[in-house]
């Protein structure tokens, strides 16, 4: 379970977080919007860890945590077939493995032939594309995505969510999904929450199926995300 307890983050001198509180349970998908500077990489970032509350707390009990970020953060010194090889070898696998993980995740975004360029020879598209398919390929628990698709065409951003989506289905992860896309959470979360004003609140999503989800009692918590 991701858990944020009262927490409390300041950046800059301004409270960007004033006592938040959420709960994700496992298999969970929880959507996020809010305005821009409202905190909301902020909140992804310290779900991931990767920040400390100035107050408040962070539990994260999921065993495999990984972010794709707005920017694509690829090692610019080594190769796109690296980018991710190096992870998938951090996480256990032996060599051979994670290249047979990296090779089939860059197939399935449309990249594999691009195996062995550089980032800086990269689209902004590709690159995103890349940093979906690391994420991807660590087969995480919890899945973290700022503006995942922000840099993709219309057609590419529909065909990468499918993917998404698929993953999610195969693997029973969690997710905590940033968008500026109210349209594409519709289709991929349980719920959705506003940050605005240091502040969580539910947002109803577009169309009668979000407003039916947001309105409904939850069988079981582990269908439910909400601040508490």
């Amino acid at each position: 379970m991701l858990e944020f307890s009262r927490v409390v983050l300041e950046r800059a001198g301004q409270r960007v977080l004033d006592g938040v509180d959420l709960r994700i349970f496992p298999g969970q998908r929880v959507g996020l919007v809010g305005p821009s500077g409202a905190g909301k990489s902020s909140l992804l970032q310290l779900a991931a860890g990767l920040l400390a509350p100035a107050s408040g707390a962070v539990g994260n009990t999921f065993a495999r945590t990984c972010v794709a970020f707005q920017e694509p953060r690829l090692l610019p010194w080594r190769s796109v077939l690296d980018n991710l090889r190096i992870p998938l070898r951090a996480a256990g696998h032996d060599d051979a493995q994670a290249r047979r993980i990296a090779g089939r995740w860059l197939a399935r975004v449309g990249l594999d032939a691009r195996a062995q360029a550089w980032p800086r020879q990269l689209s902004g598209g590709m690159a995103q594309r890349v940093s979906l398919a690391r994420a991807f390929a660590l087969e995480p628990d919890l899945l973290l995505l700022d503006e995942p698709f922000g840099a993709l065409d219309p057609a590419l951003r529909q065909e990468l969510g499918e993917l998404c989506d698929a993953e999610l289905a195969r693997t029973g992860a969690a997710l905590l999904c940033v968008s500026h896309h109210p349209q594409e959470l519709a289709r991929r979360v349980d719920r959705c929450l506003r940050l605005e004003h240091g502040h969580l609140h539910p947002c109803l999503l577009p169309g009668a199926f979000a407003g039916e989800i947001l309105h409904a009692t939850p069988a079981a918590p582990q269908r439910h995300a909400s601040p508490s």
